[in-house]
């Protein structure tokens, strides 16, 4: 059996305060959770690390796959001290708290793991939306006079979201995902996240949850940046259409509505990795072929040679750039 196919792995399930019933119940997902907030798709992290589901990898973990394979998974020329992308499912069945991450610079300076990430609107409910930057004008003063107040929230940009809908959030950025938001998040592998407000909200145990005002003001990025993306086109004949939702200096993702069949690319210098949206199709590379249907994902090492998917579907397309 091939060591170079589409690998599939357990879903890593949290439950928080703001999650829903989405996930289990869209997917067909099984789980002991009265709710579950987020499903860890693609993950290499110590507190959630995703095991092989199928195939000759089958019981081992992203990360010894990470340090087996090298260059065969991540891409030619490319080295991370672990996988470098971390993929998520999330339901928000409330609003998440305001919060930011740090990025490259601001890392360093507060010993935290850089984040950028990007949400991919899944499916949304009516008057869904997102907050994502600062509104024009709002400086460190204002906003710094406005923490620990509900007045927060008025100083973010606040953008209704629908189906398909992207939106980039650089490290840097305060954002919030709004209730009724069903979304892909691509982000960098960190776990940084300075909280900042939460709705007046308290957690399980009947307490407020921790913010952390003094780091999340280091971390902001104060000046204006684009918030929903406009998806691009690319390509499109009788067998499928893709889009582009979001290039950027981490990771390239794409849509592509596959009607018949679509040939997936031999990617030398990337890993690819693919979520079914909608349909139901197989896909096959490396000799192996797997079923593809509603809220699986696969990830193609950058050693398979091109692939196919055979069917009618709709899936999210995630690479790398530049990243090393």
């Amino acid at each position: 059996m091939s060591d170079c196919y589409p690998i599939r792995f357990e879903p890593i399930y949290r439950d928080y305060i703001w999650g829903g019933t989405r996930i289990s119940e869209k997917y067909g997902r099984k789980t002991q959770l009265n709710r579950v907030a987020e499903s860890w798709e693609v993950s290499d992290r110590k507190d959630g690390m995703s095991v092989v589901a199928n195939g000759s990898h089958k019981g081992k973990t992203l990360h010894e796959l990470h340090k087996t394979m090298g260059e065969n998974l991540l891409g030619k020329d490319r080295s991370f001290p672990t996988f470098p992308l971390l993929v998520k499912v999330i339901d928000a069945r409330e609003h998440l708290s305001v919060q930011v991450h740090p990025n490259n610079e601001t890392a360093v300076i507060l010993e935290g793991e850089p984040k950028s990430e990007m949400w991919y609107v899944l499916d949304s409910e009516p008057n869904a939306c997102v907050y994502a930057g600062l509104k024009g004008g709002v400086s460190r003063e204002k906003f710094t006079e406005a923490l620990g107040t509900k007045k927060i929230p008025d100083l973010l940009e606040k953008i209704e979201v629908h189906k398909f809908d992207a939106v980039y959030v650089p490290g840097g950025k305060v954002h919030a995902i709004g209730a009724g938001c069903l979304l892909l998040e691509v982000q960098q592998n960190s776990d940084s996240t300075y909280r900042i407000y939460d709705w007046e909200r308290k957690g399980d145990d009947g307490k407020p949850r921790a913010l952390h005002h003094e780091k999340a003001l280091e971390a902001i990025d104060w000046k204006a940046s684009e918030g929903k993306l406009t998806p691009k086109k690319m390509s499109s004949d009788l067998t499928h259409t893709q889009w582009m939702a979001a290039s950027t200096p981490y990771f390239i993702v794409q849509r592509v509505e596959v009607y018949s069949h679509w040939r997936i690319p031999s990617h030398p210098d990337t890993f690819q990795i693919f979520f079914c949206m909608q349909g139901e199709a197989t896909i096959a590379a490396g000799g192996v072929e797997e079923i593809l249907r509603p809220g699986l994902t696969y990830l193609i090492p950058a050693c398979c040679p091109a692939g196919e998917i055979r069917g009618r579907c709709e899936v999210v397309w995630i690479t790398l750039d530049g990243y090393r």
